[in-house]
């Protein structure tokens, strides 16, 4: 099961930190359209709740319920993709039945957490949620709001409410170091999921039965990619007569790792963006780099622009959000996809679907390029993502807010809002039963394929839990019926591990409140122009041999030197 949030995230609306010295109005912002409206409970429960604007008696740490007087707390959360309802859901339920708390909802849809469209628009209204979750945050960006006095800081909380989130410290004692601000502490708590394969997971996909009937192997350099692609083109492997098939495609919103960037062009220089606060940078002999600015880039465009003059990549891979994706993975008549890129096949397929195209793609490591660079992006600090569940200073009841997020780390709170019920969606795993390592005792038993169909059972991790590796590949019991997680582990032990970068992925960053501002500006330009002018390039639009060194000088004029600058001078206090 892939890590839900898809972190190619692009800042291209308002910039934070504008919005943070902006006059606000006192009413809260209208939602964009197209947004849900913020969900609410039924009437009866909302009238034997508390306002969340008188402090309550909170019980001391693992004690239930967390109030014995039922209280409100407002949430703006990101809605993930195979969630209904937060309102009418069993995990919500369970958490108001546990904890004495209800939860009012306001939910920002996928699209707009992505440019963080809502968050900013909630920020600008001048009227804070109690709890902001889901967001992932980055730290440079949580010390903006840190120094504005917008957000609270949690090591008292966790210090005299901690109990779950304890034990997490003490597994990963570098949480701490790696995830507080510059006055040394933490203004969130992070999602943990020590996930091994989302850590690995610019992943490519082709189409094995193409390949079989043409008599081609799967793809090992970039030039034997070009070869296969050409054959799809030209060759007719769907055998219907049509030249309808579609030899490159993919997604540029809405989905985990599909754009057309993600995997190829680290055939030509590191491309990393497994954190969406060091997006397209790395570290080489202590320097941080962009990826963007590099001669690689340059020669990564011109291969691309190659293919898309010859036809070989879809035009329409520029606009594609994950469903436009899906339906050429899924085309119903015949397959028309060759090769694509995501983070797991059921970005582009059903999993487990009636066509059994999920058995048909298979993954395709990374490529040796024209130099002889065959790597893939790797995070060593992948086991948790910052700013998923933060405290605005306008909680009234800080205390009932932090042990609600202390009480989603248990093992019984993962499993509701990951899984679903026990004895339902999973049950706890028979003596002798088989991991997904092959290795250790399992503990708990799947029963449901993982969909991104929608349902109202789980929060589809929304909700910060605590999944070590233990969790996922040892207490996990191996489901023949549902091969995912076994296949995305060897997958990426096997295939792509033998090429991950781990030392030159950038790490979480701590800013100071200037340096912050300052990103936040400089990032927002620098991200729009770079997508602009990746898509100009390769489709032809500007020249790539005549426009690369203008393309150089507008990265300076967009502030490059002094985003660069930022980074180092972060890097170098903390690790250097």
């Amino acid at each position: 099961m892939r890590r839900q949030r898809p972190y190619t995230i692009v800042c291209i609306l308002i910039s934070l930190a504008f919005i943070l010295s902006a006059c606000a109005p006192a009413a809260t912002a209208v939602p964009a359209g197209g947004e849900k409206p913020a969900a609410t409970s039924a009437a009866t429960s909302a009238a034997t709740a508390a306002p969340a604007t008188s402090a309550a008696a909170v019980n001391p740490a693992g004690q239930f319920p967390i109030v014995n007087d039922k209280i409100t707390l407002t949430v703006l959360l990101v809605q993930t993709n195979g969630v209904s309802d937060y309102v009418d859901n069993e995990f919500t339920k369970w958490l108001e039945e546990k904890t004495n708390i209800h939860l009012e909802f306001d939910i920002a849809p996928m699209a707009q957490a992505e440019n963080r469209q809502k968050l900013n628009l909630v920020l600008a209204s001048g009227k804070l949620p109690d709890i902001i979750m889901n967001f992932s945050i980055p730290l440079d960006q949580q010390q903006t709001l840190a120094d504005q006095g917008l957000i609270v800081p949690v090591d008292d909380l966790i210090e005299k409410y901690g109990d779950e989130f304890k034990t997490v410290m003490e597994e990963f004692p570098q949480i701490k170091d790696v995830f507080s601000l510059a006055d040394g502490k933490m203004y969130s708590l992070p999602h943990i999921n020590d996930c091994y394969h989302c850590n690995l997971s610019q992943k490519a996909w082709i189409y094995k039965p193409w390949l079989d009937k043409l008599g081609l192997e799967v793809p090992t350099t970039t030039d034997e990619l070009y070869t296969v692609l050409k054959a799809f083109k030209e060759q007719d492997p769907n055998g219907n007569g049509i030249a309808d098939e579609v030899p490159w495609s993919g997604a540029q919103t809405g989905s985990w790792h599909a754009a057309l960037d993600q995997f190829i062009m680290n055939s030509f220089v590191l491309n990393s963006s497994l954190a969406t606060d060091s997006n397209h940078m790395y570290i080489e002999d202590g320097e941080v780099k962009a990826a963007y600015a590099q001669p690689g880039w340059k020669e990564g465009l011109i291969y691309l622009n190659k293919l898309y003059n010859e036809g070989l990549i879809d035009p329409q891979v520029f606009t594609n959000d994950m469903t436009q994706h899906k339906a050429l993975g899924e085309n119903p008549e015949v397959a028309v996809m060759g090769f694509t890129q995501a983070g797991w096949p059921g970005m582009f397929l059903d999993w487990m679907g009636p066509s059994n195209r999920w058995q048909e793609y298979v993954p395709v490591g990374p490529l040796k390029g024209p130099s002889g660079l065959q790597q893939i992006p790797e995070n060593p600090y992948g086991f948790g993502s910052t700013g998923a569940f933060i405290i605005t200073k306008d909680c009234k009841n800080p205390e009932a807010a932090y042990r609600l997020a202390d009480l989603m780390y248990s093992y019984e709170a993962t499993m509701r809002s990951v899984y679903g019920r026990p004895g339902i969606e999973w049950v706890e795993s028979e003596p002798g039963a088989e991991s997904i390592t092959g290795t250790g005792e399992p503990r708990y038993n799947v029963l449901v394929v993982w969909s991104e169909e929608e349902q109202n059972v789980t929060w589809q991790q929304a909700a910060p839990t605590f999944r070590d590796s233990k969790f996922r590949l040892e207490w996990q019991e191996f489901n023949p019926d549902d091969p995912l997680e076994r296949s995305l582990y060897q997958w990426s032990r096997d295939i792509y591990a033998p090429y991950g970068k781990p030392d030159m992925q950038v790490p979480p960053l701590a800013f100071t409140s200037e340096q912050s501002q300052e990103l936040g500006t400089l990032s927002t330009a620098l991200t729009t122009y770079v997508d602009q002018m990746f898509a100009s390039f390769v489709t032809g639009q500007v020249d790539i041999n005549t426009g690369w060194d203008q393309y150089l000088s507008d990265l300076k004029t967009n502030g490059l030197d002094k985003y660069l600058q930022i980074y180092q001078a972060a890097y170098d206090a903390k690790y250097k």
